[in-house]
């Protein structure tokens, strides 16, 4: 088997038929396998997937396992050389996962590799990010509009890839289209599920890259991520849940000290962030709406235990 292809749905029915629906010609010629774990969703998606889609293993979990237990479900169970893990928020242009194996297959010392993403609109949007740093966040509050700050410095804050940018080593690639090799899955071990949501790719290939291998930017392929479409199903609990996941990792790999300090630098960046906005010119409701949001981020870090209630 050339690739299994594994979809964790927690209710996402309509996304994630529309997924399943490009895969055919995303990877003409492969010899791979689909498996789709349901998170055990209260709407009818496994019904549809059943009778849509009959060549899709369907999972079962039986209870809401999150990103990376849904995922490492079906990692027990698949056979491909390689593996992706694919948001079911995504949809596959034809010949794009090809082009990504073709990719993988170039690059032995390779434990991972993501495509350059775009949104529903084909601009594009995050597709790789830096390992978290204490001093981006102090330089999103000093410059949160990147007025002044320029090169790495201001890359640091955010990347969002642009279309001149070739392919290139990174520290992690976004998990809404995360191609793994089975080699690099056997070293490194499967996804850490003390992340239920958020952070788990970040982890995988915090891992991957401590143990001597690469983390990889495809730019040669493009993938369709209408981000948030899933996570808009879980409401206030996603904010929540990434800031538990955000200093999880922090812990994890920089020490339970430096969390007080990284709350500290993201209150400060979110504050910032809000009040620029509200003072900004520009549609009222809109300006109030993004500045509720970034000061919730912001009040987030005041809360010492995020007790998250998983939906």
């Amino acid at each position: 088997m050339d690739l299994s292809i594994i979809i964790v749905n927690w209710n996402t029915r309509d996304e994630v038929c529309a997924c399943l629906r490009s895969l055919p010609a995303a990877t003409a010629g492969l010899a791979c396998e689909v498996l789709v774990v349901d998170n055990a969703s209260g709407d009818d998606s496994v019904a549809v997937i059943a009778r849509e889609f009959p060549h899709v293993r369907v999972i079962q979990a039986g209870a809401n396992l999150g990103f990376a237990g849904g995922n490492n479900l079906a990692l027990q169970e698949a056979s491909g050389r390689l593996i992706l893990l694919l948001n079911p928020d995504t949809v596959c242009p034809p010949g794009s996962v090809v082009q990504l194996t073709d990719f993988a297959r170039r690059h032995p010392g390779m434990a991972a590799c993501g495509p350059r993403l775009v949104d529903g609109d084909l601009n594009p949007t995050m597709s790789w990010g830096f390992f978290p740093r204490l001093r981006d966040h102090w330089l999103g509050c000093l410059d949160p509009r990147r007025l002044w700050l320029r090169g790495p410095l201001a890359q640091r804050i955010i990347m969002i890839p642009p279309r001149s940018m070739s392919s290139r080593q990174v520290d992690y690639v976004v998990g809404a289209c995360l191609l793994m090799t089975r080699e690099a899955l056997e070293k490194v071990g499967p996804l850490d599920e003390r992340y239920f949501l958020y952070f788990e790719e970040t982890d995988w290939c915090y891992r991957a890259r401590r143990a001597g291998l690469e983390i990889w930017y495809c730019a040669e392929c493009e993938v369709i991520h209408l981000e948030g479409q899933a996570a808009e199903k879980t409401g206030d609990f996603s904010l929540r849940q990434f800031q538990v996941s955000y200093r999880a990792f922090v812990a994890k790999h920089y020490g339970k000290w430096k969390v007080g300090f990284y709350r500290l630098a993201q209150f400060c960046e979110f504050g910032v962030k809000a009040l620029l906005n509200l003072l900004s010119p520009g549609r009222r409701e809109r300006r109030r709406a993004m500045a509720r949001h970034l000061w919730a981020k912001a009040r987030l870090q005041l809360v010492n235990d995020l007790r998250v209630e998983i939906p």
